[in-house]
C-alpha cells in the first residue's frame, strides 16, 4: 500500500510538471547583465554538468528569462538560429539541482519518502532542463529533437551529480513514462513519434535500455 501511495504521488507531481518546458529567444541586454556577474554555487553545478555533456565551456545563469510564460523553465538565446555558449534557467530549477547534488538518494523515485516524493517530478524536470538546454548550446534548434535528446541524457546529468547509475536511469524512465507522453497534447512542438527506442531520434540505437 505504501509503495502504491508513493507511486501515485510521483505520478501526480510528474503530470503537474509536464506543461513546463524550455525555449529559445534572441539575446537581450538583461542576459549580458546576468553573465557579467560571477556564477553562484547552483549555477556552477549546472555549468559543470553542461560542460561534461557538451564538451564545451558554457555559462549558466539563474534569473529572469525575459519571457512572460511562467511554464518556460529554461531558455537558450539564439541569433540567426545559432546558439551562444550560455543558457538561463529559472531560480527554482537551480535550487532543485542543488538539492539533488547534496543528497541524490533522497530523490530516488523508487524509494523516496513523504513530501520528497511530491518533489521528485520537479527534480527530474530540473535535470531535464539542463540536458535540453545543453543540446541547444550544441546548435540543435528543433525542439522535438532537442527534447528527445535531452530526455535520453537525464540519466547522464543525474549520474554526474552523484546518483548511482540505477537511480539515474530510474529518473530518466520516470520522465519518459510519466512526463514526456503528455507533451503530445500539452506542448506538441516538444513531442515526436520518432522519440522512442529505435526511432530517428534514438541516440543509442544499438542499446535498448530506453531512454538511458
Amino acid at each position: 500500500m505504501r509503495l502504491r501511495t508513493l507511486l501515485a504521488t510521483i505520478a501526480l507531481a510528474a503530470v503537474a510538471a509536464t506543461s513546463a518546458h524550455a525555449s529559445a529567444r534572441p539575446v537581450t541586454a538583461q542576459d549580458r547583465a546576468l553573465l557579467a556577474r560571477a556564477a553562484t554555487y547552483e549555477e556552477k553545478i549546472a555549468e559543470q554538468v553542461t560542460a561534461r555533456l557538451t564538451g564545451r565551456k558554457a555559462s549558466v545563469r539563474c534569473g529572469s528569462l525575459g519571457m512572460s510564460d511562467p511554464r518556460v523553465l529554461g531558455v537558450t538565446p539564439l541569433l540567426d538560429q545559432q546558439s551562444f555558449d550560455y543558457f538561463l534557467m529559472r531560480p527554482a530549477e537551480c535550487t532543485y539541482l542543488a538539492w539533488f547534488r547534496q543528497a541524490p538518494a533522497r530523490w530516488d523515485p523508487r524509494s523516496c519518502a513523504g513530501e520528497d516524493c511530491a518533489r521528485v517530478g520537479d527534480v527530474a524536470m530540473a535535470l531535464a532542463v539542463v540536458a535540453h538546454e545543453s543540446y541547444h548550446v550544441l546548435g540543435y534548434t528543433n525542439e522535438a529533437q532537442v527534447e528527445c535528446y535531452g530526455m535520453q541524457s537525464i540519466w547522464f546529468v543525474a549520474n554526474k551529480l552523484g546518483a548511482p547509475v540505477a537511480e539515474a536511469q530510474a529518473l530518466g524512465l520516470l520522465y519518459a513514462t510519466r512526463m514526456y507522453p503528455n507533451r503530445q497534447t500539452q506542448t506538441p512542438t516538444y513531442w515526436s513519434a520518432e522519440c522512442r527506442d529505435g526511432g530517428k531520434y534514438d541516440l543509442r540505437p544499438a542499446s535498448h535500455s530506453w531512454p538511458s
